[in-house]
């Protein structure tokens, strides 16, 4: 099998239908208040809260509707894409951060902010070498898919977590880093947009 050229990240309200999925290692934490699962599927990883309307997904199978962002894994000149489909028991997070910066070995290539009811997630993704990649040992779940091919996630506090997708084949970490916050009632001056997410996916 080829190896993924892209990953695409969407966001929805309602969880997607997760018995479709190869779910690998799957975790129920609490974070940010209320209860999250943390899975790693064979696809990539899904993150969920159904209390707070919140449904990550990370895939390496193109998402047929919502808006999605197209990660691309090939080249380290294309943008990131935004586009809009035409197509219709958990235990205490300890305070504490898995990863040191990357520093000018880390390139930004996504920033995205999204609004689920009063709660913001600001979402960052970035690519380092695949040298930067710290290893498994640090990470509250990990999922080894073959040598030096790796997905984790980590709660690095009560309102952050992070996210390693090792592609050696591109010489590749693909990292990403999730903040949470509370959104006041109305918008604020000055204050970062953040999207609505759609309601479904698939």
């Amino acid at each position: 099998m080829s190896p993924p050229e892209s990953l695409y990240l969407a966001y929805t309200a309602e969880q997607p239908p997760l018995a479709e999925y190869d779910i690998k290692r799957r975790v129920q934490r609490q974070f940010f208040g209320t209860e999250f699962t943390f899975a790693v599927i064979g696809d990539s990883h899904y993150i969920g809260a159904p209390e707070l309307g919140f449904h990550e997904l990370l895939s390496c199978k193109p998402i047929r509707e919502g808006r999605v962002t197209t990660v691309p894994l090939t080249d380290t000149h294309r943008p990131v894409t935004d586009r809009r489909s035409t197509e219709s028991a958990g235990r205490p997070i300890t305070d504490r951060r898995s990863t040191e910066p990357a520093g000018r070995d880390r390139q930004e290539i996504h920033t995205g902010r999204y609004r689920f009811g009063s709660i913001g997630v600001t979402t960052t993704i970035s690519r380092e070498p695949l040298s930067a990649f710290p290893g498994p040992e640090p990470f509250d779940i990990a999922y080894r898919f073959d040598p030096q091919a790796y997905t984790t996630i980590n709660c690095q506090s009560t309102t952050n977590y992070e996210t390693y997708h090792t592609y050696p084949e591109y010489d590749l970490a693909l990292y990403s880093e999730h903040e949470f916050t509370d959104l006041p009632a109305a918008p604020v001056g000055g204050e970062p947009t953040y999207e609505t997410p759609n309601t479904k996916l698939k």
